[in-house]
């Protein structure tokens, strides 16, 4: 279950981000990425609970919001969108990794134990 670990990291790089940037006293951008990065958490969370172990496929959803946010911000995008899209993008690569990646197959594991 690394990559929740990964997005929940991710989530705080997104939280912290206004204020490395500077912008903080943009009020759209701070809320906007306090509430996109608690969400992130939440679903990378969620995911670790088995009724919801997939939630995480939803961070796909955010993370093509916000490369779309960042993209529609202007040409060429300011730092801080600059930021948004290179912070989807990862997640899209990590979202997509399976919860148990780093475990043998089930196949591997039913034989070992025989």
């Amino acid at each position: 279950m690394w990559g929740r670990v990964v997005e929940i990291m991710t989530a705080v790089w997104l939280a912290v981000s206004p204020f490395v940037f500077r912008v903080q006293s943009d009020a759209t951008i701070l809320w906007g990425d306090q509430i996109i990065a608690l969400t992130i958490c939440v679903l990378a969370g969620l995911s670790y609970w088995r009724p919801t172990r997939h939630a995480h496929l939803l961070i796909l959803v955010i993370a093509v919001g916000l490369i779309a946010w960042g993209r529609l911000a202007g040409t060429p995008p300011p730092f801080v969108h600059q930021n948004h899209i290179v912070v989807g993008l990862f997640l899209l690569m990590i979202a997509i990794i399976p919860n148990h990646a780093s475990y043998p197959p089930p196949v591997w594991q039913n034989e070992s134990s025989s």
